[in-house]
């Protein structure tokens, strides 16, 4: 489920926090587009543009 999610968050504070020198509260939103990887103007907004 949500590893790859927890992981990311997990990274993204700790880069935060070394950047702040202090410690930070990393709240993630996740919004879900269903069928996102067939609608190419998604993939390109994400970086792939093939």
């Amino acid at each position: 489920g949500g590893s790859m999610l927890k992981k990311v968050g997990t990274e993204a504070r700790l880069e935060v926090e070394k950047f702040l020198d202090s410690k930070v509260f990393l709240e993630l939103f996740v919004k879900v587009i269903p069928d996102w990887r067939s609608k190419k103007n998604y993939l390109k907004s994400f970086g792939y543009d093939n």
